[in-house]
């Protein structure tokens, strides 16, 4: 005879895995509880049948209807579960999203942006320095969906993982129509609340107005050395909150507008995509933005969400979610693409100023580069920035504000432009002295090898240097390495 079916358990379940199907979830069930006999568990007919029950009583809610029937909670359902089982169910669902998230960006080759807004453009970086030659990434080509949890832990028959999943337009629900009749309140067309992203997640309201309101408790702060000396703070989100801002990244933030000249923290441009706008030319001035990140602040955030067509409770909501002590934190994944956003007029008029005296402009997070064949224009367009970029709340650091003519060494974010965008003859020294010492002491380097596999990957990334014979041997050394 059955066991009397556990309807907390299952919706406990339900919560952690949604949208799931009444087979996904008692196979989650099963798994974990491995000692307990399936004969002894409700069967799918009952399980159903309680799920019909539940819809009426708006516990949850059919949000597939075509086989298999999925379901997710809604925000009656989870306020149905205990306080103490709510809390397991976000930790472990949020958790599982994390591992979801990661499955995805490993499959498309996409890398995570993880310190955000360090620039690589600094003069005087040593080999060690170096050591993260290739920007990381994060994608501009649309939205991206997250697979299922219940896809992820592969608990049923059938399809292997990699086959065709579903993937909904709020991660628990198809559309915002079916989230809103799940949620607590109504909102307008063009407003969600911090009710309807909590149910849209899958976890508590309750812990998001604990990262809005009790940030602290939810960043790490630590101290990490400048390449020019001295150090830089980085604020970093802890598991939970971090998961939330990839998730505000990827379903609601991928629409910001970003300005063509930008060239940072997008897949397809690069510090190469950066310096090569800027190649054979008579005089090329490089400036920086002082603490870029930390100047922008929860306002700005707020007032350019609402520009970008944000509700008026969702643009509040992001805005102090991604932000700390009242600025975009360095470790945010959701930094890179606010700041990029954050700048999209300024880039606008910047790049039309530029045109007008025919001179090449482009950004790279805080680096402004401008280049061209006359001195006087290259000065004027400067003072014309500078006064712009203070309307922003932000200003220039003089000291760092340099104009290299085409007879000594030219650099943009760290590549010599002079007649091609290519690494430095110095750190390409550096590289051939790594190799070397990696074929003939390959004891030492069996612990690097992805370090130089990332060197590799990132000469690779010069037209000019990818077939040299140095590539070659380079190719042969980490060979070897991997056979040892």
């Amino acid at each position: 005879m059955a066991v009397k079916f556990n309807k907390d358990l299952f919706l406990w379940s339900l919560g952690v895995l949604q949208p799931a199907s009444a087979v996904e979830t008692m196979a989650f069930i099963s798994n974990i509880y491995p000692n307990i006999p399936s004969s002894s568990l409700p069967s799918i007919k009952d399980v159903e049948y309680n799920l019909k029950q539940w819809t009426k009583d708006g516990v949850v809610m059919l949000v597939r209807e075509s086989a298999p029937y999925l379901y997710s909670l809604t925000y009656k359902g989870s306020m149905r579960l205990s306080v103490k089982i709510r809390r397991n169910r976000d930790k472990t669902r949020l958790f599982l999203l994390k591992k979801a998230r990661s499955y995805i960006l490993r499959m498309s080759g996409e890398e995570v942006q993880e310190l955000a807004g360090v620039s690589p453009a600094e003069d005087d970086s040593s080999i060690l320095q170096d050591a993260r030659p290739i920007p990381l990434t994060v994608a501009r080509a649309g939205q991206r969906y997250w697979p299922r949890v219940s896809k992820q832990l592969k608990l049923t028959a059938g399809p292997d993982i990699t086959s065709p999943d579903i993937y909904f337009t709020l991660c628990s629900f198809p559309s915002v129509k079916t989230l809103r009749s799940a949620s607590l309140k109504t909102t307008e067309d063009n407003d969600l609340s911090i009710y309807d992203i909590a149910i849209a997640i899958g976890i508590s309201p309750r812990l998001l107005t604990s990262f809005i309101h009790a940030t602290h408790k939810h960043y790490r702060s630590f101290q990490i050395g400048k390449r020019g000396g001295g150090t830089r703070i980085i604020n970093s989100p802890r598991v939970f909150i971090k998961v939330v801002q990839y998730w505000v990244l990827d379903y609601l933030l991928h629409s910001l507008k970003i300005h063509p000249s930008c060239q940072s923290y997008q897949k397809g441009k690069s510090i190469l995509s950066n310096a090569s706008s800027h190649v054979g030319k008579q005089y090329v001035a490089n400036m920086d933005i002082v603490d870029f990140f930390g100047s922008i602040k929860t306002e700005n955030v707020n007032h350019l969400l609402k520009e970008n067509s944000f509700g008026d409770q969702l643009s509040m909501f992001i805005a102090r979610l991604v932000t700390y002590n009242n600025a975009l934190p360095q470790g945010a994944p959701t930094s890179p693409i606010i700041s990029n956003s954050y700048l999209f007029k300024f880039d606008q008029v910047a790049s039309k100023i530029s045109n007008e005296l025919e001179l090449a402009y482009t950004r790279y997070a805080d680096d402004i580069t401008v280049s061209g064949n006359f001195l006087s224009d290259i000065k004027k367009c400067i003072n014309k920035l500078t006064l712009l970029l203070n309307t922003y709340g932000l200003q220039l650091n003089d000291k760092k504000t340099r104009i290299a003519t085409k007879g000594g060494q030219q650099r943009v974010t760290g590549l010599v432009v002079n007649v091609q965008a290519a690494p430095p003859r110095l750190f390409r020294r550096k590289i051939r002295a790594m190799f070397h010492n990696a074929d003939i002491n390959p004891e030492q380097y069996n612990s690097r090898i992805a370090e130089l596999n990332g060197y590799l990957s990132y000469l690779q990334s010069f037209p000019h240097i990818k077939d040299k014979e140095e590539i070659a041997r380079y190719k042969k050394i980490t060979k070897k390495l991997l056979e040892s």
